[in-house]
């Protein structure tokens, strides 16, 4: 990858419905160019897809909390460390979760929920703790997600 193709993807981020021929105008290169840089970074699996991102706040989302889980309790450690990827993984199907995380710390996550209200991700919160595989539970509350809510991957 090079600086074209670092300044293509974050065209493409910026709004990837964008035409060819205006990125290529912006970026002072034939669309063809253009065309064949975007296909091979598709090829190369460093473009994953194209996608529709939504703001949370425009699907009723007004709230979000920074968490870092502590999974524990299993016998053994390395039970807990592959529990740690396996319930990252369970969370990440849930679309309240903006993004997801497993920490170098063994055993931990972290993730931004999001809530309808305080009450709602309150809610959510309380239920994470009740997990049998989750030890502990940190919060710290967000007042705005100025960036990264076009990290998140709904499925």
């Amino acid at each position: 990858m090079d600086n074209l193709d670092r300044q293509l993807i974050r065209l493409l981020q910026k709004n990837a419905r964008n035409a060819f021929t205006n990125i290529a105008k912006e970026l002072s290169q034939p669309d063809t160019t253009i065309h064949f840089r975007t296909r091979k970074l598709v090829e190369n699996g460093i473009i994953s897809r194209f996608c529709a991102l939504l703001r949370p706040e425009a699907v009723g989302y007004e709230v979000a909390a920074l968490l870092k889980i502590r999974i524990g309790g299993h016998i053994l450690p390395d039970i807990s460390r592959e529990r740690a990827v396996t319930f990252a993984k369970e969370m990440a199907t849930r679309e309240q979760y903006l993004w997801i995380g497993v920490g170098d710390e063994p055993m931990t996550i972290y993730a931004c929920l999001m809530g309808k209200n305080a009450e709602d991700l309150e809610m959510r919160i309380n239920a994470l703790r009740k997990s049998p595989d989750v030890a502990e539970v940190n919060v710290t509350k967000i007042r705005q997600v100025v960036k990264g809510w076009e990290m998140s991957e709904i499925t």
